[in-house]
């Protein structure tokens, strides 16, 4: 019997609410409309059991999916190598935090500036993105705290 909790961790998108009022907060799985975010939360949680998602924001780390946050444009992937590991590390701490990650499967969903500081430190599978409107959900990568 399978006693880890399954927890989807899906990246922030470029598109989001509130563009054009930067000053009014969205719930965090709410703000996000792009269409791998939107798959992710649909057909990704569903289809791999997960019992609750969070964010990876490249601006506010790890989000609950009932956080109020107001629009933002920042990538990830245009951040330094010594962001992206500050980042991270911000991401683990928090993860740890919430849950023991030596029993937590984590399903990411996200491009990989947004796992590849994370999975040295995760049991987790890892979903790409063929595209900004597509996720491979039948080629999943598996890694066991830092090994594949």
């Amino acid at each position: 019997m399978d006693n880890m909790k399954h927890i989807a961790l899906i990246a922030c998108s470029k598109s989001k609410q509130g563009q054009n009022d930067p000053a009014r907060k969205f719930k965090a799985q709410d703000i996000y409309t792009g269409n791998t975010f939107k798959l992710a939360k649909t057909e990704g949680i569903r289809r791999f059991g997960c019992e609750d998602f969070h964010i990876l924001s490249s601006k506010y780390y790890l989000l609950d999916k009932d956080d109020g946050i107001s629009y933002y444009d920042m990538y990830l992937g245009s951040q330094s190598a010594s962001y992206k590991k500050m980042w991270a590390g911000k991401v683990i701490s928090a993860l740890k935090a919430k849950y023991d990650i030596e029993n937590t499967k984590f399903y990411i969903f996200g491009g990989k500036p947004y796992y590849e500081n994370l999975t040295p430190h995760l049991n987790c599978v890892v979903f790409g993105y063929i595209s900004s409107s597509k996720i491979d959900l039948e080629k999943p990568t598996e890694y066991k705290n830092g090994g594949k």
